[in-house]
């Protein structure tokens, strides 16, 4: 996007204008101190929509009646203004108005509509081409969050992280960023980067949305699925249950096929179950073999049952005992040597060979017992295996029991019933009609158009995944960038006067984590914060936000930040600009206050010179990158240098004075 300040102003209380005049590339604002300069980057932040009033106390905010800038932004002039300490803003485009630069046209009563500052700032988005009002990936977020409200909107004021250094944010190690001290508008900024580098539009938002919501309704669907599925398999344990209650009821099987084979075609089988009829056997005595067959079964599982018992209390037994000896053993030192003095008769000096073999057996015996309690761990982990494999056994058997317990009470309720007059025939044509009733079920699942509902959904998903990652990979389009910034700072910051240690500086920026940090040669990463003296903050800021200011250049219209920066007192890491209040800047003098620690006037000069090189260099840093941008992207980026460093001699073409173009302000100040 193309973009630049064209007035930073204020009417006084007398209808004054008091007014600076901006143009693309580098600008220049150099006096001494309590001039004002600072000022013009929170009259502009101000009017750009800051909540707070954060102009410096003094002759501006004494004499201001109303603070106004006028942007050209693309082909329109935005003009911004606001009143001191209100919570309204002024906002209004115009077209090709201002081509006498006739400040005059903003009178006061030009400024009549104000509107509230939340409405501005929405106002402010619109004229940026932020048309984004639904950040939300999935729907379902919303409702859980508080008053279901959408997430933040995108908003313009988040431009300002990349647009304005502060005199104190320059040359700090822990900051980067403006606005950066508050977790939520940094997590704000990061996030909605990628819509203002055209990463994302509306429509990817739309298409995210969706998504989630098909993902939502396929996981329905496959939870659908999967409990058809399970009714199938306990289908199947059902069917052959009710086969054998009706065997065992009429003493003849209802068809000589398995219930498996039943299955696999439902339909046939049912149609001919309802034509058939029930048939008793009533001479047929499987039902009493089959109850005693299940009555032996269960004494045999119930004696393992009993057994299985019995191992567990024991192996528990055992589990108490090896705890109890283990607490014991903990309170026993291990030994680790015997010293054994041997023994001589105080007549022959003989030695008692009967003391050397009972240390002997005492250093086995010590052998034996530290074995004893190196193992004591190595056995309780074994009998906990063996309880746990006893536990599933008896809970196996415990299964069993139930099932053929419910078999054979299945089996007396048939005789209970013939004792309540409910004949074989009533009992067995009850049992048929469960079994149709169950395929008949089976049946309806195998008309469901699950499967194809499921493909349905994955192919829908599929499509809105597949334009989302050639239209919107994210991912790609972050490395890409990082890749340009990371280049260019490499450029930019190889022409600055880095330390040596970290020459040839390679700072890397993330995008993920808003992290600068400089890769050494062994691909060590050395944080901003860790990078040493002032001087190395400073450019390390002005190589990040210069990068970031081509990056959004080489975007065109697809940025819709402006390449607008603010740099305040950038050469204060060499020159203080708190003591600078003479009418003439003299490097030499403020150089000697700041070095207390010598008299020295050689020293003096040398550092002087060695700062002033080290400044201009900056500063010629600052015109490349405004005409190397120009000439790369066509767009040329606008920076506005608030400083009191004068009268430098730059390397190009264009002196210094023209960046200045009359904004010197040693015998004034802003307000003249």
């Amino acid at each position: 996007m193309r973009g630049h300040i064209k007035y930073v102003a204020i009417i006084d209380r007398a209808g004054k204008h008091h007014y600076v005049e901006f143009g693309e590339g580098l600008n220049i604002i150099t006096g001494k101190s309590s001039t004002g300069k600072s000022a013009m980057i929170e009259i502009f932040d101000y009017c750009f929509g800051s909540s707070e009033y954060t102009v410096p106390e003094g002759i501006i905010t004494d004499s201001a009646q109303l603070y106004f800038v006028v942007m050209m932004v693309q082909d329109t002039f935005l003009v911004l203004a606001r009143k001191p300490q209100e919570n309204k803003a002024f906002i209004k485009e115009e077209a090709g108005f201002l081509e006498d630069d006739d400040i005059s046209f903003f009178s006061l009563d030009y400024f009549t509509d104000f509107i509230g500052l939340q409405d501005f700032r929405e106002e402010l988005s619109k004229s940026f081409g932020i048309e984004i009002t639904d950040t939300d990936t999935d729907l379902e977020d919303r409702t859980n969050r508080f008053n279901q409200r959408k997430k933040g909107r995108p908003s313009a004021r988040h431009f300002t992280s990349f647009m304005l250094q502060h005199q104190n944010l320059i040359a700090n190690k822990h900051s980067l960023f403006y606005r950066f001290d508050e977790k939520e508008k940094r997590d704000q900024t990061i996030e909605q980067f990628k819509i203002f580098a055209g990463f994302f539009d509306q429509d990817y938002f739309v298409k995210k949305q969706e998504v989630s919501e098909l993902q939502r309704e396929l996981k329905i669907l496959l939870t659908e699925r999967e409990k058809s599925v399970n009714y199938q398999k306990s289908a199947a344990v059902r069917l052959k249950q009710l086969l054998n209650d009706y065997y065992i009821i009429t003493g003849v099987a209802l068809t000589p096929e398995d219930e498996n084979e039943i299955l696999k075609r439902p339909s046939q089988f049912l149609d001919n179950l309802m034509t058939s009829k029930v048939v008793v056997d009533e001479n047929s005595d499987e039902s009493f073999k089959k109850r005693a067959t299940l009555v032996e079964e269960k004494r045999q599982i119930l004696i393992q049952h009993r057994r299985q018992h019995t191992v567990l209390t024991n192996i528990q037994a055992s589990i108490n005992s090896v705890n109890a000896y283990v607490e014991k053993s903990n309170g026993i030192k291990v030994l680790e040597e015997v010293k054994v003095q041997v023994s001589f008769c105080p007549f022959c000096e003989t030695a008692h060979e009967s003391i050397e073999q009972g240390a002997n057996e005492l250093s086995n015996a010590i052998d034996w017992l530290n074995m004893e309690l190196s193992r004591s761990g190595y056995v309780f982990e074994s009998f906990k295996s063996e309880e746990k494999a006893v536990k599933l056994h008896l809970k196996d058997l415990s299964k069993s029991l139930n099932t053929i317990s419910k078999q054979i009470e299945s089996i007396d309720a048939v005789t209970e019933k013939l004792e309540k007059d409910k004949s074989l025939e009533e009992q067995a044509l009850k049992v048929k009609v469960k079994i149709e009733a169950l395929l008949e079920d089976i049946q309806e699942i195998g008309k469901s158009t699950l499967d194809l509902e499921i493909k349905e959904k994955e192919g829908q998903i599929e499509i809105i995944l597949n334009d989302l990652y050639i239209n919107y990979n994210d991912e790609r389009k972050r490395i890409d960038a990082e890749r340009i910034i990371n280049s260019r700072m490499k450029v930019i910051g190889s022409n600055l006067d880095f330390e040596p240690y970290y020459q040839p500086i390679n700072l890397k920026f993330s995008l993920e984590t808003f992290d600068l940090y400089h890769e050494s040669l062994g691909l060590k990463k050395i944080y901003l914060r860790s990078m040493g003296s002032g001087a190395n903050w400073l450019y390390s800021h002005l190589a990040l936000f210069t990068s970031l200011q081509y990056y959004f250049c080489s975007l065109g219209k697809k940025s819709l930040i402006p390449p607008i920066l603010f740099i305040d007192q950038p050469s204060q890491v060499y020159f203080p600009s708190s003591i600078d209040n003479k009418t003439e800047f003299d490097a030499e003098t403020l150089k000697k206050l700041t070095l207390e620690e010598t008299t020295d006037t050689e020293k003096v000069k040398e550092r002087t010179d060695e700062d002033l090189l080290s400044v201009t260099k900056m500063f010629d840093e600052l015109v490349k990158h405004c005409n190397s941008t120009k000439k790369e992207t066509g767009i040329m980026p606008q920076i506005i240098v608030t400083d009191h460093a004068d009268n430098l001699i730059l390397s190009g073409e264009i002196p210094f004075e023209d960046y200045v173009n009359g904004r010197r302000w040693r015998t004034r100040g802003f307000i003249n």
